[in-house]
């Protein structure tokens, strides 16, 4: 076990290292900002799997072949901040987050998340959550993918709250497919206790859902779909 404001330190000193490659992340989104933001995920991942590996987390993935090649959104439940940490871990292209305007201000941090291509959501406010939605899914025509944790706050444990309406009209926008996701034990590695402890995390990708051609009707009810879907799943992984 790892007291957390060790961890945290830790965190902070690491992020800081690596945070020497923004300079040529920068660079890059002068002269092609794709090749900038692959860049970027390359090294987000490289922290990732550190981060993972430090904690002494253990990983379990179910569903890897279910990962579109193309973009697509990834719709999970939100345990904890780890969780961010499990999902992007499998994924091999540019993927970004909707991302809670909070984390915007935070130094470094909220540079690397906007490297990736992600948006920060004021969910207070609905024109502004509009905009964000649709920016999102203009990084998604641009080819990479979005991660959206719908039911807009960390449950801090196994259960799932309800995910909110219209939090998937990104992917419609887009014509991409839906991939749900359940992630498990997220929340017991850093965010109970004052220690970090090792766990298992437990993340499953399930089969892609196609949104091009869907009725109104069908993308109206698909937010309960995949919501059952993500719930079946903590169920698997409970057991």
């Amino acid at each position: 076990m790892i007291v957390k404001f060790l961890w945290y330190s830790y965190f902070g000193v690491y992020l800081t290292f690596k945070s020497i490659s923004l300079i040529k992340v920068k660079y890059l989104e002068k002269k092609d900002p794709q090749k900038a933001a692959q860049y970027a995920f390359k090294k987000v991942r490289e922290i990732t799997n550190h981060i993972l590996k430090i904690s002494k987390t253990n990983f379990q993935v179910y569903g890897e072949e279910n990962i579109p090649d193309e973009p697509c959104v990834f719709v999970s439940n939100h345990q904890a901040i780890f969780d961010v940490f499990a999902i992007l871990a499998p994924l091999k292209n540019v993927t970004g987050f909707i991302a809670k305007k909070e984390i915007a201000k935070i130094p470094l941090i909220s540079t690397w998340v906007r490297a990736i291509g992600s948006v920060f959501i004021d969910r207070s406010n609905i024109k502004e959550g509009i905009k964000a939605i649709n920016q999102g899914a203009e990084n998604i025509k641009k080819g990479y993918s979005m991660v959206i944790f719908p039911e807009g706050t960390r449950s801090l444990s196994s259960t799932m709250g309800t995910m909110k309406k219209g939090s998937l009209k990104m992917a419609f926008k887009s014509d991409v497919a839906i991939v749900p996701v359940t992630v498990d034990g997220t929340y017991r590695v850093l965010e109970v206790g004052n220690k970090v402890r090792g766990h298992t995390i437990k993340i499953i990708f399930h089969k892609p859902i196609q949104t091009a051609g869907m009725t109104k009707e069908e993308q109206k009810n698909l937010t309960g779909i995949v919501q059952g879907i993500v719930e079946d799943g903590l169920k698997k992984l409970g057991n």
